[in-house]
């Protein structure tokens, strides 16, 4: 696993993007333009006014540079752009999905939320034909045999055949996966969880919710956020000014303008002396102290620092 980094460019307002290995060894030298990070053994990166190629996990190029954009692998398909449109390739770069669509999201249970007009969305499968028709406002990807979606105004969720399983009743700006056999979803303005048939598990009296993740969900009430139990049971009290989503063990927290990460327990397993921090992934994380950023271990061990004034890498959104 590579993890990309970057220098300022005094050329260009864009920092150039090269990639260390676990320990910090620069394997890739800072020269494209924009890079991802890596998914399923391939990273997506781009060369100044070129287009896109991926390397692999050697840091060796594996596919060439004919794509469009930054894509990231999920259940071997990415989706990606060519003459600005949208498909999917595979790991060898073969397109499996004919770059037709305005925008595809990443396949999950076999399906991709997508769209041809870039106002209506449905869900196609590995083949690019439509499963489920282009009916709706907005989409999530399918997680546990369901997926999100918003008609009216309103969320429901839906099964991979596209019949409607939760009614539309659900308002707010997103509604969320299933995880751990319960989704986040708003009502009235007040954020809480359902189950698979659509009944509360925990009713909605939250501010904000993340999706639970190894049987703990922050939650955020007061502007204060602290994590809960399958059951609705506070674990850890609302203290925190910032709280991310538990991955082995620990999550990013922030309190009085510090940030480190916490266990389920909310003891500090790497102290709040960071300015940000970012989601683990893998062994490494990214977090910044003023005008530089750093990667640290899961024991927080620096292992790379950056120059001054460059630019993080943005770290992919886990759901």
């Amino acid at each position: 696993m590579l993890y990309p980094i970057s220098i300022p460019n005094p050329a260009s307002a864009d920092d150039l993007i090269g990639y260390i290995d676990p320990c910090g060894e620069v394997v890739v030298a800072p020269i494209y333009e924009a890079g991802a990070f890596f998914s399923e053994g391939k990273a997506a990166i781009m060369p100044s006014g070129g287009k896109t190629g991926f390397l692999g996990a050697n840091g060796q190029l594996a596919l060439p540079f004919e794509f469009e954009g930054l894509g990231y692998f999920h259940e071997g398909l990415c989706s990606i752009g060519r003459d600005c449109l949208v498909g999917a390739i595979s790991q060898s770069g073969t397109w499996i999905v004919r770059p037709e669509f305005a925008f595809i999201s990443e396949f999950s249970d076999g399906l991709a939320f997508a769209s041809e007009d870039g106002q209506h969305v449905g869900f196609i499968d590995v083949t690019g034909a439509f499963r489920i028709p282009a009916r709706f406002e907005t989409a999530q990807c399918f997680r546990s045999g369901l997926a999100a979606v918003r008609q009216g105004g309103r969320w429901g969720y839906l099964d991979a055949d596209g019949d409607i399983r939760i009614p539309f009743r659900f308002d707010g700006p997103r509604a969320q996966p299933f995880t751990c056999g319960m989704a986040g979803v708003c009502s009235g303005g007040a954020w809480g969880f359902i189950d698979a048939h659509g009944e509360w598990r925990i009713r909605p009296q939250f501010d904000d919710i993340r999706p639970f993740s190894e049987g703990c969900a922050a939650v955020r009430r007061n502007n204060k956020w602290g994590l809960i139990d399958l059951s609705g049971t506070v674990l850890t009290e609302f203290r925190f000014d910032g709280l991310g989503k538990i991955e082995a063990g620990i999550a990013p927290a922030r309190v009085d303008g510090k940030a480190g990460f916490v266990s389920t327990a909310g003891v500090w397993e790497i102290q709040p002396e960071f300015d940000s921090c970012s989601r683990f992934t893998h062994d490494l994380a990214i977090v910044r102290r003023g005008r530089v950023y750093s990667y640290i271990t899961r024991c927080g061990q620096i292992v790379w620092t950056s120059e001054t004034d460059a630019t993080p890498p943005s770290v992919p959104f886990a759901g």
